[in-house]
């Protein structure tokens, strides 16, 4: 399939900005990974993404954090064909394992609520790790904007 081509002086998709700039590099590779975030749902199904939520994926290791023990024992028995699906919608084999570890699932927000949002400090590993992610970039200033927002990430996200 051949992607259509952006009309002359319309703005850029950042992602393909990002997978311009950062393709081949370990910045790059994790871009890719991002994928089972933004279609868990689509991916696992609505009844599995209200019970359990992607936490992080390392060295093809991806972490599930399940609501209940029930749940925990039915996606043990899924994880070969949940597998399939997340590298299905990756485009290549990035999950090789599925660790499911119990914990709490957040309820989704109502629309007309106010979320409620828990900052925390960043730990030195965390900023080294992001300094380590931004150091083959070139552009100072976009540099600068990454390491902005993988720090805004991080204070947003919760410690394992």
């Amino acid at each position: 399939m051949v992607a259509a081509k952006r009309p002359k002086g319309r703005p850029e998709l950042l992602g393909s900005l990002l997978h311009k700039s950062f393709g081949g590099t370990g910045l790059g590779e994790r871009l890719k990974d991002l994928v089972i975030w933004q279609h868990w749902e689509q991916v696992v199904g609505a009844a599995i993404a209200r019970r359990a939520r992607p936490l992080r994926l390392s060295g093809g290791v991806l972490t599930v954090v399940v609501g209940s023990a029930p749940w925990m024992q039915q996606l043990t028995f899924m994880k070969a064909d949940l597998i399939a699906r997340l590298n299905s919608c990756l485009g290549e084999e990035r999950v090789r394992e599925i660790v499911l570890k119990s914990g709490r699932i957040a309820e989704e927000e109502k629309v007309d609520s106010a979320p409620q949002v828990t900052v925390r400090q960043l730990s030195d590993d965390e900023r080294a790790w992001i300094e380590q992610q931004i150091r083959e970039v070139a552009d100072e200033e976009l540099q600068r904007q990454l390491r902005s927002l993988m720090e805004s990430h991080y204070r947003h996200t919760p410690t394992a």
